[in-house]
């Protein structure tokens, strides 16, 4: 038997070197190599489960560490104020406490400490979202030296009328009653102001108030993050405070340095800029060419406005069905107190925003986005500088109208907060303003209230149309935001003859078709295009009592995870150059599919067929068929809406878990959830219209069932969010086209279910790419440090 050839020094040196430092941001890292289009293709697949940037840059890989931490009673009032969504001018709030522990010893404020953590973690099980443990001590000697001490549990609550009943307090210390009392009176001075910052920080300055004298008598701790920087910066986001992306990326850099020097972890980003450097430097003629494929926004680069294919199309006011939505209800507790529900901040934005200056500064393109679920929405690039680049694609008087003509004019005006170019401006909207002129509009006092009190915010970014956004809402709205009321049923229920006519707009629209014939599949007659709106600003509301509706407005206070409304037909952004006019991800297929390099010609026809393929699997059975690892989110949808009593009753923290269960558990029995199984979406598409059918024959009161609209979200987020997995492979066979070197490295950071399905493409036997590396996990534990340590050969390609 051969002997085994002995490492080098310097192997041996860069092995050690490579085993000391860590890296943090992705899940796991997967290496894949193989000969593809006569070249020699390195893949190294980057899953991650779109962490924010503070989280991922704490110490110890990402763990969240908690303990006392000192407050004060304005602060965590103000805090819990935010937490709670603000109080609006008439709103009426008092501070209640749940748990309250009370330490029968006098003890320094040292030994409290101890005793509220040990009490906490021995008695206390659960704390429902937006309560808050709080440890108080109040001195009880003349030196200050020991005190009284108090575990409790505090929460704010809706009260009804000024006198409302404050509850039994007969069982709390007067200590406890007096900061309840004293925090209910400063959340009355935090009642409809614009800034709870502000609030708090007169309220302290002013030290003739009762406030200043309570404080001097009382120490509250809050048991809370022990990251200083991520407590008040997320502190700051519960109070809405505007954190600019500079000031953010500023933080996150400071705070990777510090990483670096004292654990020696790496993030993600600076991995791939230490590699970047060597490759720059190197003298070797081998050198692969390095790519970045990453799950971000496409830049307004790439595209451009549409306005002929279908300039003639005259749209209509929005179907009945669509104006008697109901109310949108209110958001799941869980992402009313994250600070992360905001959708700012994640890790891979930033890192999105630093490749996007690198690039700037280098000759060749390297980086590639291809989510393109939000396309053509300005504020989903993360990215201020590329703001011109939107508005160049502004006809001269278009950006006129929308900023004016003067030098200092950069974002768009709009109306009623939300932004709306001229041709994006829907007869709902005029129809909405001819309600309020006539005084048939009923408001009630907080919409008055609302209305005169809420800023218009004139620096809002604009949203550009097009078919990948107005589907691709759909998988914000299911996953984050189901609370809103936004219908597709309609759009699937009348305007596709059938299941089979769906399927061929989708093919046709995304892979390879032009948007004319895709257009030409759907049934426009005047009679359907009230159905191509999802959402109005109007809300037809019934009233019981009458029989009949009354015109409302509807409250568009939720709406940020809705960007289109209706369907783009008249303009919209199709990819740059394309004549005829295709999709953006259609014509990165096409230019694929009309190559000159035959394996990539095939290539394209099987990205095609391999992803049709895996969506008719996941429409037959969306339940079973379902990621094993990162799925679970079309099952919870479907509980919410067919069965909301098993819904409300059960832990819904991981979805996955429930995919896997037979029963689960709720608070007073268990629940046999692995009997409910998601519908065929082939029969859901045939329900879907024999409900449109019945609504025809009863037209005064046109409501759409719960089980009908989440069908078809559920159908469109099947097949949009497996046309991340396709763009990500066409654009990893545009990149082989275009590169002239012999070996090509391509780095893809993406969620980890489309890294996933990246691996299987390739490693499928006609393409043979083999599996070698792997770091990380694809499955951590919440409170598990994600730190990956890569082998040698990662930090130098």
């Amino acid at each position: 038997m051969a002997k085994k050839k002995k490492k080098s020094a310097a192997a041996k040196k860069a092995a050690a070197a490579a085993a000391s430092r860590g890296v943090v941001g992705p899940d796991y890292v997967q290496v894949l190599t193989g000969t593809l289009a006569s070249k020699n293709v390195t893949l190294i697949l980057c899953g991650e489960s779109h962490h924010d940037a503070i989280d991922v840059t704490r110490s110890g890989g990402g763990r969240i560490k908690e303990g006392w931490i000192p407050t004060d009673m304005l602060e965590l009032a103000a805090e819990m104020v935010g937490k709670f969504g603000g109080l609006r001018e008439t709103e009426e709030a008092r501070f209640r406490c749940g748990i309250c522990k009370r330490n029968n010893k006098a003890v320094p404020l040292g030994k409290a400490r101890e005793w509220g953590k040990d009490v906490g973690e021995r008695e206390i099980e659960y704390i429902p979202h937006g309560h808050q443990m709080a440890l108080l001590w109040v001195a009880s000697d003349k030196d200050g030296k020991k005190g009284r001490s108090y575990l409790v549990e505090l929460f704010l609550e809706d009260v009804e009328g000024e006198g409302g009943d404050d509850g039994p307090r007969s069982h709390l210390p007067s200590d406890v009653t007096e900061l309840l009392d004293s925090m209910t009176n400063a959340a009355k001075h935090m009642r409809g102001v614009k800034s709870l910052a502000k609030v708090v920080q007169d309220m302290k300055s002013d030290t003739t108030s009762d406030f200043s004298d309570m404080q001097s008598h009382h120490t509250l701790l809050s048991w809370d993050d022990l990251d200083a920087e991520a407590r008040q910066l997320n502190h700051r986001r519960l109070l809405s405070e505007e954190i600019s992306t500079s000031e953010y990326d500023e933080l996150i850099r400071n705070r990777k340095q510090k990483r670096r020097k004292d654990e020696n972890l790496w993030t993600w980003d600076d991995w791939l800029a230490e590699i970047q450097s060597k490759l720059k430097s190197s003298q070797s003629e081998g050198k692969p060419a390095l790519h970045v494929v990453i799950e971000s926004a496409i830049p307004p680069c790439e595209v451009e406005l549409c306005r002929d294919v279908m300039s003639e199309f005259e749209g209509t006011h929005a179907a009945d069905c669509i104006r008697c939505l109901s109310e949108d209800s209110d958001p799941s507790e869980a992402d009313f107190y994250d600070p992360a529900a905001d959708g700012f901040g994640s890790y891979i934005d930033y890192s999105y925003r630093r490749l996007l200056v690198e690039e700037r500064g280098e000759r060749r393109k390297f980086l590639h986005c291809v989510d393109c679920r939000d396309l053509g929405c300005e504020h989903a690039c993360v990215e201020e500088s590329l703001h011109k680049e939107w508005m160049d694609l502004l006809e001269p008087e278009e950006r006129e109208r929308l900023i004016g003509s003067g030098t200092e004019a950069t974002h768009a005006r709009h109306k009623d907060g939300r932004c709306l170019p001229d041709w994006g401006n829907s007869l709902e909207e005029k129809e909405l303003d001819n309600l309020r002129s006539r005084g048939v509009l009923n408001q009630s006092a907080a919409d008055e209230e609302a209305s005169d009190t809420d800023a218009v915010d004139t620096s809002e970014l604009i949203t550009f149309p097009s078919f990948e956004s107005f589907l691709g809402q759909c998988t914000d709205i299911l996953y984050y935001a189901p609370e809103l009321k936004v219908a597709y049923a309609p759009f699937i229920g009348k305007c596709m003859g059938s299941f089979d006519k769906w399927n061929a707009f989708f093919d046709e629209l995304f892979f390879g078709g032009t948007v004319d014939c895709a257009l030409s599949m759907l049934d426009l007659a005047t009679a359907n295009s009230p159905y191509l709106h999802i959402r109005s600003p109007i809300m037809k509301y019934w009233i019981a009592e009458t029989g009949e509706y009354e015109w409302h407005e509807r409250d568009f206070g939720r709406e940020h995870n809705l960007t289109l409304p209706m369907l783009p037909v008249k303009t919209f952004l199709k990819a740059k150059g394309s004549n005829p006019s295709r999709t953006w991800t259609s014509n990165m297929f096409a230019l694929l599919k009309e190559g000159e390099c035959k394996d990539l010609r095939d290539m394209a026809a099987d990205i095609r067929k391999w992803v049709l393929d895996d969506i008719v699997e996941h429409c037959a059975n969306p339940k079973l068929s379902d990621d094993e690892i990162g799925g679970g989110e079309w099952f919870l949808a479907y509980l919410r809406q067919c069965h909301r009593e098993i819904y409300e009753d059960i832990d819904r923290s991981d979805p996955t878990e429930l995919l896997r269960k037979q029963y689960a558990a709720g608070e007073t029995k268990k629940h046999r959830i692995g009997d409910i199984n998601i519908p065929n979406c082939g029969a859901a598409f045939y329900m879907i219209r024999e409900e449109f059918a019945r609504i025809e024959t009863e037209p005064n009161k046109p409501t759409i069932s719960r089980k009908a609209e989440v069908m078809a979200k559920i159908l469109i987020d099947i097949y949009m969010s497996k046309l991340i997995d396709a763009a990500t492979v066409v654009k990893i066979g545009n990149i082989l086209a275009e590169e002239t070197t012999e070996n090509v490295t391509i780095v893809c950071y993406l969620g980890s279910v489309h890294t996933r399905a990246v691996g299987e493409f390739f490693t499928q036997p006609k393409y043979g790419f083999k599996r070698k590396t792997f770091c990380g996990k694809q499955d951590w534990e919440e409170d598990e440090g994600r730190i990956l340590h890569l082998p040698a050969e990662l930090w130098s390609l």
